[in-house]
């Protein structure tokens, strides 16, 4: 057997994030076969862009999807720090393409958690922020090149908006009123059932990764746990996205590439 080497996938895949076009797959002679060479891959693939990291993204979570993908967990990405975004902010997306719109919940770390980490992860949950994740990956079909490429490009980040602070005890209330709103038209609710992520399920998911690959997750990283809302693309030039929620809202908007 030979010893699977990232370097050739994260490089070409660095080369896409640099560019306008996303790719089919990768090569079949590159391609990382397993959830854990997907990681390796992402792992070079962030040394090569050279971007600082500020915390991470966590996708596939739900019951249903974490059982269809055979991993049997969130899936995580880092978020960049020139990819976060305040409220009201206007997004430049990288490529002419749908993009997914992820209402999130989040936590920042109040304390470094590393590979030896043992406690109740909650206990390191210094508060919590709503979010919206983009996501938009180097691949045409995301779904298609398979979950160890999924997490090999960064697990399809694009952006993090970063929105207030939220009282933990609400996140149920929040969820009940929940709405996502394009252009003032309705997209999405809260998801439902085995639709839903668990928010501290996806935490504890990061942890026992970061256990495995002996990361440390440092405190005031921001960790945005999955979508809490009901996935959806949006495939127009440009879009103002609002989620309202609790008498409050969470906005930003998007446009395609400028060369486009």
């Amino acid at each position: 057997m030979t010893t699977f080497d990232p370097n050739p996938a994260a490089r070409l895949l660095a080369q896409v994030w640099d560019g306008s076009q996303q790719i089919t797959e990768l090569p079949a002679d590159i391609r990382p076969a397993n959830i854990d060479q997907g990681y390796d891959v992402q792992d070079r693939l962030i040394d090569l862009l050279g971007e600082p990291v500020i915390g991470w993204k966590l996708g596939v979570g739900s019951a249903k999807l974490k059982q269809q993908s055979g991993v049997g967990r969130s899936i995580a990405g880092r978020v960049l720090e020139t990819r976060r975004h305040e409220p009201g902010a206007a997004v430049r997306l990288s490529f002419a393409a749908p993009v997914t719109i992820e209402f999130e919940i989040a936590f920042v770390l109040g304390e470094d958690i590393d590979h030896g980490f043992t406690g109740d992860a909650r206990n390191a949950i210094a508060e919590a922020r709503v979010t919206f994740e983009l996501v938009m990956a180097r691949f045409v079909d995301r779904r298609a090149v398979g979950w160890p490429s999924f997490a090999a490009d960064d697990s399809g980040f694009e952006a993090l908006i970063v929105g207030e602070r939220l009282d933990e005890r609400r996140i149920p209330e929040l969820l009940s009123s929940l709405v996502v709103s394009v252009d003032g038209q309705e997209k999405a609710r809260a998801s439902t059932g085995d639709d839903a992520t668990d928010p501290y399920g996806a935490f504890t998911d990061l942890v026992s990764i970061a256990r495995e690959r002996k990361m440390i997750l440092p405190k005031g990283s921001i960790i945005s746990t999955g979508s809490a809302s009901m996935p959806f693309a949006a495939s127009a030039p440009k879009g103002e996205v609002s989620a309202s929620y609790l008498g409050q809202k969470l906005g930003f908007s998007f446009q395609a590439p400028a060369n486009i």
